[in-house]
């Protein structure tokens, strides 16, 4: 199943922040989107159940914008793919 991780991400905090995907760029920091560190912890529960990955917690602190959040998942998921 291929899943386009960006528009994941994007969904998840869209949902979580009540707000539209459109208006979300990769470049975006969580901070101008109003994410606190407990929406971004509810944002990645909800990838790592979609992308079925988990998220090491200490890897929760680095996170500054939605890049951040897509390049991880795509880390995450090499690694388990074994790439």
């Amino acid at each position: 199943m291929a899943m386009d991780i960006e528009t994941i991400v994007k969904t998840a905090i869209a949902n979580q922040k009540m707000i539209d995907v459109d208006s979300i760029a990769l470049e975006t920091s969580l901070q101008d989107l109003g994410v606190t560190s407990l929406d971004a912890i509810t944002i990645v529960y909800e990838v790592e159940e979609i992308c079925d990955i988990e998220v090491p917690n200490d890897e929760l602190e680095s996170l500054r914008s939605v890049q951040d959040i897509v390049a991880g998942v795509h880390s995450l998921l090499n690694k388990k793919a074994g790439a």
